[in-house]
């Protein structure tokens, strides 16, 4: 794998050394657009064939034009239909900085202010009481530059601070779901009409959402993630619980009820406990809206166990293992059927150890289900309109944008220098060969099933968009984002331009 990443670095600096124009720690950004398409073309497929990635959009404009715009693999890798530039991805949290962009529009309309509580004469109040009964306060800035103590569990939504507010950067997409019950309140409309007829269609993103229409939900690319991952959630815990009740349950056989031998039936409790123990930590997990899915997953692979186990029993069988040996007296393990089968499940267990890397398809979200900070869905070209209007405001004025983009709060974390957030985005200082300081703006997003990337470089006036529909997206995107935006010589040495993970969430 590091090989071919490697080869495809060479490759593409090679396209450098014979532009003459460009530099290798700028990557693609003074390319011609031919060059920047030739290669995203030959690079593309191979990294989604060595990350496991079924489908993918990427989109990168220069100078207000559409410069490259492509889709690639299927939609689904059942159906196999193929992705289109109109297929629909959930771009996760990339939904945090068009959020921002709508509170923004809001601070400029006089209708919120960066300094004030958002909270400010909500009823019912969205946060909890603290411990002396009162309602915290928490600022616009402090929600947008993720200061504001909430968590990052969107999944199980807290109306309670982890920490105080103001404090240091922590990632927290909670904030953003108070901020669109604060939307919702002030302008007395769902979050998601806010967004659409502020941003969306004003940018001419008619297709792209919070929430999407149900005619729309056929054209959206179904999430994949690896076989293993949903099997780990399920049978580590339910293992795990298992052996220490099995071994509760021999202790009590032995000096409790001082019985020589444990029985099938002193293993019920134990199996009962694990399994509402795995439900448990499967809620925590995924929710109450993956659970099924993850479940259904777990019961295939089992039956898929049980008939390579019959197989495997079957071989056994056939070469005579199972069988006596004429003219010998028979020995107790040539007859006994349960150690062969014993040995059948584990072979059949090694023999399907190749699938756990397989793509395997997740429920798609529903049309309605809305958060601020991880439903936004839509394709990369229209994604790429959004990241237009960072760079040339339309709806906002360049003061406003100013502020928007400007680094306020240093990330931390052991993240490297100059890596700081401003108002809902991301904001990088990279050092060059040169001396000079590149900056670009990002936000990385990972939903259940989804990974995806915005790049932005105010200065080349050049955005990348990049979505895919695979939980093993994420090295993918961010390695095109290194070879667009810079870092091919990092790349050859294994150290590519990585969006520091300590910055983000990893799953959303």
């Amino acid at each position: 794998m590091h090989r071919v990443r490697s080869y495809l670095a060479v490759i593409l600096i090679g396209i450098v050394a014979v532009s003459g124009a460009a530099r290798a720690d700028t990557g693609m950004l003074d390319w011609e657009d031919r060059e920047i398409a030739q290669a995203l073309d030959a690079f593309m497929p191979r990294l989604m064939d060595e990350e496991n990635v079924p489908g993918a959009q990427v989109a990168f404009i220069r100078d207000g034009r559409m410069v490259y715009e492509r889709a690639f693999g299927v939609r689904n890798v059942i159906g196999r239909a193929p992705v289109t530039t109109e297929t629909i991805f959930e771009a996760a949290s990339i939904s945090k900085p068009v959020a921002a962009h709508v509170a923004l529009q809001l601070v400029a309309a006089g209708k919120l202010r960066l300094d004030k509580d958002i909270g400010l004469g909500l009823e019912p109040p969205w946060l909890a009481p603290g411990a002396d009964g009162s309602i915290p306060q928490i600022t616009l800035e402090q929600v947008l530059t993720h200061t504001s103590g909430l968590s990052n569990d969107i999944r199980r939504t807290s109306h309670r601070l982890i920490a105080p507010p103001g404090g240091a950067f922590s990632y927290a997409g909670e904030g953003f779901g108070y901020l669109g019950y604060t939307i919702t309140a002030h302008e007395q409309r769902p979050f998601a009409d806010v967004a659409r007829v502020r941003l969306l269609e004003p940018l001419g993103m008619a297709a792209t959402g919070f929430a999407l229409e149900d005619v729309q939900m056929a054209l959206v690319a179904t999430g994949h993630t690896g076989l293993w991952m949903p099997l780990a959630m399920v049978f580590v815990p339910f293992i795990a619980v298992f052996v220490i009740g099995a071994l509760l349950a021999f202790l009590v056989v032995r000096l409790v009820l001082q019985q020589p031998h444990m029985e099938s039936r002193h293993l019920v409790l134990p199996g009962i406990l694990a399994g509402i123990a795995t439900i448990v930590v499967l809620l925590e997990l995924v929710g109450l809206g993956l659970l099924t899915a993850v479940l259904l997953v777990a019961f295939i692979f089992v039956l898929c166990v049980a008939l390579a186990a019959v197989l495997w029993r079957l071989v056994f069988h056939l070469l005579g293992f199972t069988r006596a040996r004429p003219g010998t007296v028979m020995r107790r393990e040539e007859v006994s059927g349960s150690f062969w089968t014993r040995i059948a499940v584990v072979l059949a267990v090694v023999s399907l150890l190749p699938l756990m890397f397989m793509s395997v398809p997740l429920p798609l979200r529903a049309a309605g289900d809305v958060h601020p900070a991880a439903s936004l869905r839509g394709s990369a070209g229209e994604i790429a309109l959004f990241a237009q209007e960072i760079i040339d405001p339309r709806l906002l004025e360049r003061s406003d944008m100013r502020e928007m983009t400007r680094p306020r709060v240093p990330v931390g974390h052991g993240a490297p220098d100059g890596l700081a957030w401003g108002l809902g985005i991301g904001v990088r200082d990279r050092r060059l060969s040169d001396g000079d300081t590149q900056r670009t703006l990002w936000q990385w997003g990972s939903n259940p099933g989804y990974s995806s990337l915005l790049v932005i470089e105010p200065r080349s006036r050049a955005a990348l968009v990049v979505l895919t529909n695979s939980q093993s997206g994420g090295r993918l995107v961010q390695e095109l984002g290194a070879h667009v935006f810079g870092g091919l010589v990092e790349l050859e040495r294994d150290e590519s331009w990585i969006v520091p993970f300590a910055a983000v969430a990893p799953n959303f």
